[in-house]
């Protein structure tokens, strides 16, 4: 039996004038045969629109591919949104696009996936409240016939998390947690008054670790109340003005200062504050001593690994993609499972995504880059890799199938020695562009978990990145790269039995340094998702300040120029941008973002140059508009317009 599960918009993007990008985000499709997963793949990844809202069209045609099947032959069709739900968000959807009538959630689903397939679905289509298939992800994948199961997150359908008890597989639904009451939401909302907004959740987590919470402790114990029941109650009477009333807002743009760590130490210690007075509730009530958890909250990790160090639990399960995507895979589970079916082994691994194309077509594709790259085979041992790392190289590394969930764990990484504290600045400031404060993972194998962290002895492996750890004080300062200022660390174990090659560069170079570790952060710029393909890898690769790339058994790296190169490279907009002009006295050249309001200016050579022939080269287009004599500036312009993923540059071979 097949099940497909989907999660993201009911709708192609071309059928959408306008939208809402809060009703979807996170667009992902998983399948499964018979309760296990063949490919699970966020449609991020192929479209390259980060956090698309989309439906995943790409995603979905890459998974039945992978299993070599047709739309006909799944069984069953699962949407992350319940009945309810899913009609009121296309109904309002529809106002805004008045040429979208159809309000059928079922009726929607089964055009456009018909559309994106090119045949129509005939069988079983369930509608799976939200939570549900966060609960489904979190249990089914658990490995437990017994356990604690609790979901957080913004919002979905009609509530922001869950409490069920599970007893021999069977669910008992405890508690449904309201959108008043929403830890996602409240988080969301504070964060704003540092200069954040969605999908920034983790910088403030980070930041919080630099602060004291007790300067604005009693601001945030006016926000909120804990009541018996393990409930608490988000106040909602307040407006922006009881927080300025003891803190100044931070602009976005602004220099971060003492007050604003103050302030994310504090907000973090809130919703640590509720999360747990929940959660020993509930603990206390069923007496269970494992915990599951999936939704966006769960991947707050300093929260869940001061889980990992109470008593509370005896285990703790963090489902790994606990995003919206996770969902289009617990549809699917709820949907394929029987509410008693025998418990599983609990997951190991998710790489489940699209793999790299064969040895050969890899050598094909780097050899169309070769103006701007070298490359040669250093085969499957990678101590010429390890040997570059041990020198103080950061080095994109792509191998086999990507993952699935928002962190990378060493199929589509970006890694360096573990060692250098000056890794971490570099890679912030020059490759990533990101905040200084932000930290960098440390990937160890496996079986030296404990040599490096203190974790109590029932851990022994933490392959998804969920938890942050205490690196051993013996070990801190040796570990520059990866030690948070609190002296944590979010921790990835690296089995050989689940990414050989991963584990192999890892021994390596702790042979060479005695630590068998790595600093491991995203393969992608600030401005994209992680790579899926050889082409992004590369595009990434040439258009950043990584070192080295390593894909399959290739040693990439650039040649001394990698600028001029490109006057002759294909030179496209991306699909999710648009050329504005605003004509008059003051005339404005700009691109605009679809889908968020990103705004670009630009030149007015580079608005002829993209508003000039269809598929062509910069060359091209330049001989086309008379620009020729731009060049250098030109290429200088489009260079950061690359860099930001706005326009796309590739061979043209």
């Amino acid at each position: 039996m097949y099940t497909l599960g989907i999660s993201g918009s009911p709708f192609l993007a071309q059928d959408l004038v306008s939208f809402d990008q809060s009703w979807w985000h996170d667009a992902a499709a998983v399948l499964l045969k018979e309760g296990t997963v063949v490919a699970a793949i966020e449609e991020e990844r192929l479209s390259r629109d980060k956090h698309t809202s989309r439906f995943p069209q790409l995603a979905i045609v890459a998974c039945l591919a992978e299993a070599g099947i047709g739309i006909g032959d799944v069984d069953c069709v699962s949407y992350y949104t319940g009945e309810r739900h899913a009609r009121g968000a296309l109904t309002a959807v529809s106002m805004g696009n008045p040429h979208l009538v159809d309000t059928d959630p079922s009726s929607v689903l089964r055009d456009s996936l018909a559309r994106s397939v090119g045949a129509e679905y005939r069988g079983r289509l369930d509608l799976v409240k939200h939570h549900l298939a966060h609960a489904a992800s979190a249990h089914h994948l658990s490995g437990w016939s017994e356990c604690l199961v609790v979901t957080t997150d913004g919002r979905g359908d009609q509530e922001s998390g869950m409490v069920i008890d599970v007893r021999d597989n069977r669910w008992t639904t405890l508690l449904d947690l309201p959108i008043a009451d929403s830890l996602g939401l409240f988080y969301e909302r504070m964060i704003r008054f540092i200069g954040y907004g969605s999908f920034e959740e983790y910088k403030v987590m980070s930041l919080a670790s630099y602060g004291d919470p007790e300067r604005y402790r009693k601001l945030f114990q006016g926000l909120y109340r804990l009541l018996p029941q393990g409930r608490f109650n988000i106040e909602q009477g307040w407006d922006s003005s009881v927080v300025f009333e003891h803190f100044v807002p931070r602009r976005r743009h602004e220099p971060i200062t003492r007050k604003d760590m103050d302030f994310a130490a504090a907000l973090q210690e809130a919703l640590e504050h509720m999360a747990g007075h929940l959660l020993a509730h509930f603990r206390e009530r069923t007496g269970q001593r494992r915990l599951a958890m999936a939704g966006g909250v769960a991947l707050n990790c300093a929260m869940t690994g001061k889980l990992l160090l109470k008593d509370m639990f005896d285990e703790v399960f963090v489902q790994p993609a606990s995003n919206d995507a996770g969902c289009a895979l617990g549809a699917a589970l709820y949907s394929a499972t029987q509410a008693d079916r025998p418990s599983s082994p609990q997951m190991e691994h998710c790489y489940w995504g699209t793999a790299l194309p064969s040895t050969d077509e890899v050598e094909r594709i780097v050899d169309k880059w070769q103006d701007v790259v070298t490359a040669r085979r250093i085969g499957p041992l990678f101590d010429e890799a390890a040997s570059l790392l041990e020198g103080g190289a950061i080095m994109g590394w792509a191998q086999g199938r990507m993952e699935f969930g928002p962190r990378a764990l060493g199929n589509r990484s970006i890694i360096a020695d573990s060692r250098f504290a000056s890794a971490t600045k570099r890679i912030n400031s020059v490759i990533k562009k990101r905040d200084n404060f932000q930290p960098f993972a440390p990937s160890v194998l496996e079986e030296e978990l404990h040599t490096f962290f203190e974790l109590p002895c029932r851990v022994t492996k933490l392959p998804f990145m969920v938890f942050t750890a205490n690196v051993r004080p013996a070990w801190r300062e040796k570990l520059g790269a990866i030690t948070h200022v609190d002296g944590t660390a979010r921790v990835q174990t690296v089995s050989r039995k689940h990414n050989q090659r991963y584990w192999s560069l890892i021994r390596a170079l702790g042979d060479r340094t005695g630590v068998p570790m790595v600093l491991n952060t995203s393969f992608n710029n600030q401005a994209e998702p992680i790579v899926s393909s050889v082409e992004d890898a590369l595009a990434c690769f040439v258009s950043t300040d990584l070192d080295h790339l390593v894909i399959d058994d290739f040693l990439v790296s650039k040649r001394t120029d990698t600028v001029e190169p490109l006057w002759t490279y294909r030179l496209k907009l991306r699909p999710v941008f648009q050329l504005w002009h605003r004509p008059g006295p003051r005339p404005a050249w700009e691109i605009r973002q679809t889908s968020f309001p990103t705004v670009r200016p630009i030149s007015v050579e580079v608005y002829r140059l993209l508003s000039s022939l269809g598929d062509a080269t910069v060359a091209e287009r330049a001989a086309a508009t008379g620009l020729e004599a731009h060049k250098a500036a030109l290429l200088n312009e489009l260079l950061a317009l690359w860099n930001s993923r706005i326009v796309s540059l590739s061979p043209a071979a």
